[in-house]
């Protein structure tokens, strides 16, 4: 049998899409919970900030985009809630890394927005 170089790049190729299905399996062993997860189902009980985080920080909170701490993941929040809630709302209202000022609620009051960071972190419904 001769050596095709073909055959070795689809062998290659081939080897390369089945170790990268292998990796995109779920873990068995993940909680239902997830923060990921947990952090998608999560919705104020005020149905006024309920309305703002869905227009303004689900997108990114949510899911963790852009590097934001996820709704309701005390490990990600903790570090953020060390600083205190007026840092919180000084950097909410002046934007801080990824987040655009005022994370995207040109409306909002600081009351709105202290109610946004509680329940982002964690410390409301």
């Amino acid at each position: 049998m001769r050596f095709k170089p073909s055959n070795y790049l689809n062998m290659i190729f081939a080897c390369t899409l089945l170790t990268s299905l292998a990796a995109c399996t779920p873990d068995p062993n993940a909680a239902a919970s997830s923060p990921v997860q947990s952090s998608r189902s999560l919705m104020p009980a005020d149905p006024a900030i309920k309305t703002v985080y869905i227009q303004s920080c689900y997108g990114c909170h949510s899911s963790g985009a852009g590097m934001a701490p996820r709704t309701g993941n005390i490990a990600e929040w903790a570090p953020r809630v060390q600083k205190g809630i007026n840092v919180l709302l000084y950097n909410t209202i002046n934007g801080i890394g990824s987040m655009p000022a005022n994370g995207m609620c040109m409306d909002c009051s600081e009351e709105d927005f202290t109610k946004l960071i509680l329940f982002l972190a964690g410390q409301s419904d």
